[in-house]
């Protein structure tokens, strides 16, 4: 099997004709990560409400949004992050000069090429950029690959809230680290 190097893939900033494909995708890796652990029918209905078209052009072209999409050569999508400021921060995130990461994924099977640590260094710098000194995400605790990431980039568990999901609500880590 070939190495993978960097050069199998690019990142780069979306606009707002990227939201069809960014909808598809973001349903697709969420169902993906999730489907298993959180059954129809409302996985579908989580679907539909959180990655309409209209709602993924409306984040693309908020002016506190930022999200970046990884494609392969042929430009085929393999992971996106979805960076936000925000104003209500959570239980731990003490710093109001910080950005959250509000969604992060990469495909399953190209996970362990490097596409995540790219994706996480461009939310960082694009963090910094802005003039943020911290960023921050939430992450299902019972996500240990996601947790290990996170943490091999720096994060670290800094509070927990509430995941709601249809009838289950989920016990997730909130994790930050400095910019």
């Amino acid at each position: 099997m070939p190495t993978r190097t960097a050069s199998d893939f690019a990142v780069r900033r979306c606009t707002e004709a990227d939201a069809p494909m960014l909808a598809e995708l973001a349903a697709r890796l969420f169902a993906e990560a999730y489907g298993p652990t959180h059954p129809e029918p409302e996985l579908s209905r989580y679907l539909t409400r959180s990655f309409s078209v209209d709602k993924v052009r409306e984040e693309i072209t908020d002016s506190d949004v930022t999200m970046f999409v990884a494609e392969d050569e042929t430009r085929r999508p393999l992971g996106y992050a979805f960076l936000r400021r925000t104003g209500l921060l959570p239980e731990g995130v003490a710093n109001s000069n910080s950005y959250e990461v509000v969604r992060f994924y990469v495909e399953a099977a190209a996970q362990g090429r490097g596409i995540g640590a790219a994706l996480m260094e461009r939310c960082f710098d694009e963090s910094r950029r802005r003039g943020a000194d911290m960023i921050w995400l939430q992450v299902w605790k019972e996500a240990p690959w996601a947790i290990g990431f996170y943490k091999r980039m720096g994060f670290s568990t800094v509070g927990s809230a509430a995941f709601y999901f249809g009838d289950q609500v989920g016990d997730d880590h909130i994790m930050s680290r400095s910019l």
